[in-house]
This record gives C-alpha cells, structure tokens and sequence, in this order.
C-alpha cells in the first residue's frame, strides 16, 4: 500500500480539522467538538507541538499528535506521544508504524532521548503496535486521570 507521512504546518488547519474529528469518532465522540481555525493554526505553529498525518491520494488515513515536555531534573525533553489513530479499513498495514517512525526522527533530530505514550490494558492492537516500534512497557507504572472540571 501507498501512501505518504507529513507533519502538519500552521497552512494545514483542513487536515487538522479532519484529523481532530477522527480522534473523537473513533473514540466514540457522538458530537466532535473542534476549535476554531485560529486556535488551530496556533498550535501548529508551536515548535513542540506536532502533528504527523498519513495521505493516500489525499485522502487522510491516520495521524498522531505529539507533545514535547521540558523536563526539571535535567535540561532535557520527552516526547509524550499523546493520540495515533488509522482509519479501520487502513488497520495492520504499516500506517500507524510509519507515524510513530516519522515522529521518531523527528525526536532524534531534535535530541529527544525518550519518547512515552500510554493505552488502556485492553486495547492489544496498541500495545502490539507500540512494541513493534520499539517500546517497552515500564513495569509496575499506572496512569491516572483528574478531571479538573467536575
């Protein structure tokens, strides 16, 4: 299969629109909420923000987003892979390696050491996918989640 990986720049907002909605379809979201254009085009121009896309004939097939964290321990950055997703009928085709790959060099050119992302226990196909490229999980390590607005 062909198809192309990009990371997304400011001029980009329709690719991030489409992007952003398939996230919280594919979350089963039944009314995706996106913010504006100008909210958009801002944080695709932030230098720690990325945003990397599969096209196949400029049809959007899968993307990532990612965060880049400074660290106080040292002068250092993570890279915290925050979301990935792939069309279903584009599943266990390579797409989702190619993002997480794509945004790998991008860490190394920018001297990351460490890159993170975190899934439910569930979900086998991430976990499978997220070893593939190399991860490991981090033995004994828990996430949890504050919902700050309740």
């Amino acid at each position: 299969m062909v198809f192309t990986v990009n990371k997304l720049s400011p001029s980009d907002i329709g690719y991030a629109n489409q992007l952003f909605r398939f996230f919280q379809i594919d979350d089963g979201v039944a009314e995706p909420v996106i913010p504006s254009d100008e909210y958009i085009g801002t944080l695709l121009s932030k230098d720690d923000f990325h945003v990397i896309i599969a096209l196949q004939n400029d049809r959007l097939i899968g993307g990532l987003t990612a965060y880049e964290l400074e660290m106080y321990k040292q002068e250092i950055r993570e890279l915290f892979l925050y979301e990935i997703a792939v069309e279903p009928e584009f599943r266990a085709q390579g797409v989702g390696r190619q993002l997480i790959e794509y945004l790998k060099k991008i860490g190394l050119a920018k001297h990351i050491k460490e890159m993170y992302v975190g899934t439910t226990s569930d979900n086998t196909p991430a976990m499978k996918l997220y070893r593939s490229t190399g991860a490991e999980p981090e033995a004994g390590v828990m996430w949890f989640v504050y919902q700050l607005d309740r």
